[in-house]
């Protein structure tokens, strides 16, 4: 059975920029409910445009919905899963964008009911500040929207995750879980350590108080990642502890062929600049090609949620609309007569 609902349970950054974007489709058919254990939040959504209804119950939350969004960290996204199975509706359809993977794809397959469809999601989206405020509904626009589909998850449940991924603007790229997370952890979660590491060290230091007057764009842009949300930090790190540990290696290996760079003089240090400039260069001016692997292509935005909330009569009424677009006008005799006048009148 068709359900209208959409819900979003997490009303901070991620959670509202997606309430936003899909407030403002066109012809939408469904309500967007939120819930946020900071009922501020909620309501600041709300006020936003982001949401129809906030409500203060996970309960309430996911009762009747078609679709049920997880916008919340990951160890968050544990405790939903395990109260969220005597809640949702058969057939339900629920989607997360936790930044690690396997461990929430592991905890849907021991907390969800069998007829939930889980699908893994991850969009490579964000800003330093979390809350509500800083959403955008152009936050994901062509953003890189890691899907991960669990066993269980029909292909109807991933083609409306791949509609919703569409609506937002983002673009979807299939990947394994444990891929998923050993990539993250060197492309995004080490970053973010590396952020931290680079503020604490000056800061700490002895001279950060004329240091700090010298900290220009390249510093601030370096140290962006440490203003995140601590509890989303500790999160991936206690998530992808082992991905993380191997690229933290993987760094001390490199920051060492750069000590020994610069201590063997000048043509080794430019060598290593210079390279580096040339690969770097080369990846943002051409940029790989996203692999999609064998599987349901993404239907538009439009089918994907004309499905889930009209079920089967969207395809008879998308029959018959289409029908009568490709059927030929309709003649009016009397308009006719009039532009071509009386056979008198043609004479």
């Amino acid at each position: 059975m068709a359900q209208s609902r959409i819900s979003i349970i997490g009303t901070g950054l991620i959670g509202t920029s997606i309430g936003l974007a899909l407030a403002k489709r066109e012809g939408r058919q469904y309500d967007i409910i939120g819930a946020d254990r900071d009922r501020g939040a909620a309501r600041t959504a709300k006020k936003m445009g982001a949401l129809d209804k906030e409500v203060g119950s996970l309960e309430e939350a996911v009762d009747g919905a078609g679709l049920v969004i997880l916008a919340v960290p990951a160890m968050a996204a544990r405790q939903i899963l395990q109260e969220a199975e005597k809640y949702l509706a058969p057939g339900v359809v629920v989607t997360d964008v936790c930044s690690t993977k396997a461990d929430v794809m592991r905890w849907a397959e021991e907390f969800l009911p069998e007829t939930a469809n889980f699908v893994g999601g991850h969009p490579m989206a964000g800003r330093e500040t979390s809350g509500p405020d800083g959403a955008t509904a152009e936050l994901f626009k062509d953003a890189t929207w890691a899907i991960t589909p669990s066993p269980r998850a029909d292909e109807r449940a991933v083609g409306v995750v791949l509609g919703l991924i569409e609506t937002l603007g983002a673009n979807p790229l299939y990947i394994d879980a444990a891929e998923h997370d050993q990539y993250a952890a060197a492309v995004s979660h080490l970053p973010l350590i590396m952020s931290v590491a680079l503020f604490r060290m000056v800061r700490d230091s002895q001279g950060w108080e004329d240091a700090s007057l010298l900290a220009g764009p390249g510093f601030r842009d370096l140290t962006r990642l440490a203003s995140g949300d601590p509890t989303m930090s500790r999160d991936i790190m206690m998530t992808n502890r082992e991905a993380i540990l191997h690229w933290i290696g993987r760094m001390q290996t490199e920051l060492s062929t750069i000590r020994e760079a610069l201590e063997s003089g000048h043509e080794p240090v430019y060598d290593l600049f210079k390279s580096t400039q040339f690969d770097r260069d080369t990846f943002i001016l051409n940029p790989p090609m996203r692999r999609r692997p064998e599987g349901p292509e993404p239907p538009s935005a439009q089918d994907a949620m004309g499905r889930l909330f009209v079920g089967g009569l969207y395809d008879k009424l998308k029959d018959a609309t289409n029908r009568m677009s490709s059927a030929p006008p309709r003649i009016d005799e009397d308009e006719l007569r009039r532009k071509l006048g009386t056979p008198k009148d043609r004479l």
